[in-house]
């Protein structure tokens, strides 16, 4: 007699039996990768590149994430929005040199930031820590960030885990005497809130070995300004075989010997995947996951995770000075961190009179807010400066990066949060990939793709 459990998995087979759909609409693949990102795109490129069939399931209308351009109607002119630069890697460089993509080194820093409490737009008489002290705590840092070696190239973590890497990021600057570093670390960031109670690890996880090496040598960026001419490429290279605007509904991935079955909705109506095997790349909250038939182990493991907030935006009409960065800071607070949700940077642009803004928050907010919260920001230095102005700010672009730095609370990294969560790797046809088993960092990402990547292979003999 079935258990109730057969039954039910029995019956969701025949749900996303072939037999069910139409010819045209079941696709066989040795690959389905889910998400188009910067790790999804990449990793279905170099399936591509040892002769792996792949199919793309995005739910955005291109790839590439966090990589967004605004093109300005009235120049031409083309602004990142998203990622705009990556770390001195060979990957990063055989990847842009493929694509015939050329690239330029640009300092780490434009101009000496001016530092702005935008709680109330008044500008901060500022005098920063010497160079002298800056570079004594860059090699403190350094020094204690060798320790650990393997948590460069994912969460290989020794057990028990050191107690260094779950202080909060406040004390481990106290312990350290890392006070000269912390306004960097938070520039740097991109908005990681709250900085100083986040466990140190994801401080090192980000503010990693090759950043510090990248600092040294400046940043790549490319010549054209433009990261997104990167994925337009990828898409063409991967053309018939990615599935824009399109999301998982159902799943399964129960049988042993067969393939993965995922029922897809696309633009062109309903779409049944059989796949080999199954790349996961995207933001892995269970919300995000609806349609998958997660286990138990899954379910437990990612229902752990948390994560802060990222807003990018293309401002004209600020009447704002584009000549040196604005930093936010906040008077009174430990290290002069500001306290978010807020806007914590704002930069000029490749076109004249457009500036980029940054917003971050430790919370997912509604997008109306975040754009409110920054015009508001905005009027507060005009008001604050004197400024006339003789129009409105206005948005001509906003982006959305949320989730932005996935992460898991103290407890869950001492209980063995990321050993089980690699433990995942390769189980029901699944491998793992995006920031969530690794970083917010595209540069990283690609280095991990190439990791994981002979597993993925070795599964597909």
């Amino acid at each position: 007699m079935q258990s109730i459990y057969e039954s039910i998995n029995e019956t969701k087979v025949l749900k996303l039996d072939p037999a069910n759909f139409s010819p045209e609409d079941v696709i066989t693949r040795d690959v389905c990768v889910i998400g188009g990102g910067c790790s999804g795109a990449y990793n279905a490129l170099r399936l591509q590149d040892f002769g792996k069939s792949v199919v793309v399931v995005e739910k955005r209308g291109k790839l590439g994430g966090h990589a967004s351009t605004y093109t300005d109607s009235d120049t031409g002119g083309i602004i990142d929005v998203g990622v705009i630069v990556f770390g001195q890697l060979e990957e990063v460089k055989n990847l842009f040199h493929r694509f015939d993509i050329p690239l330029k080194t640009v300092p780490t820093t434009l101009g000496a930031p001016v530092y702005i409490d935008f709680a109330t737009g008044q500008t901060i008489d500022l005098t920063p820590p010497d160079q002298a002290a800056v570079g004594a705590a860059f090699q403190r840092y350094s020094d204690q960030l060798s320790k650990y070696p393997k948590i460069q190239a994912g969460f290989d973590l020794d057990y028990p885990i050191t107690e260094d890497l779950l202080l909060p990021f406040g004390d481990f600057v106290k312990k350290y005497s890392l006070d000269a570093l912390v306004m960097t670390v938070f520039a740097i960031c991109q908005g990681y809130s709250s900085l100083l109670e986040l466990s140190t690890l994801y401080v090192f996880k980000y503010f990693n070995a090759v950043l510090l090496n990248t600092l040294s040598r400046g940043f790549l960026t490319t010549e054209r300004s433009n990261v997104g001419e990167l994925y337009e490429k990828v898409a063409k290279k991967l053309a018939g075989h990615v599935l824009l605007d399109s999301s998982v509904i159902a799943m399964d991935r129960s049988v042993a010997s067969g393939p993965a079955r995922l029922l897809l909705k696309t633009p062109s109506g309903c779409k049944l995947v059989l796949a080999r095997k199954v790349v996961s790349t995207i933001p892995h909250l269970t919300k995000n996951l609806d349609g998958f038939d997660l286990s138990i182990d899954e379910r437990f493991l990612f229902e752990q995770f948390l994560h802060s907030a990222f807003y990018a935006g293309v401002l004209r009409n600020t009447h704002l000075s584009a000549e040196d960065p604005i930093h936010a800071m906040g008077p009174g607070q430990p290290h002069g961190v500001p306290e978010l949700p807020g806007v914590y940077a704002i930069n000029s642009s490749s076109v004249s009179g457009l500036l980029r803004v940054y917003n971050g928050s430790p919370y997912e907010l509604m997008e109306d807010r975040v754009k409110a919260d920054i015009l508001t920001s905005i009027q507060r230095i005009q008001d604050a400066g004197g400024i006339s102005a003789t129009s409105t700010p206005e948005f001509v672009a906003f982006e959305n990066h949320t989730p932005f730095n996935m992460m898991v609370s103290k407890d869950a990294i001492q209980s063995g949060f990321y050993e089980k969560l690699y433990k995942l790797q390769g189980q029901r046809h699944t491998f793992y990939n995006g920031a969530s088993f690794h970083t917010q960092d595209s540069s990283l990402l690609w280095q991990f793709t190439e990791q994981i990547l002979p597993k993925i292979l070795e599964s597909l003999q």
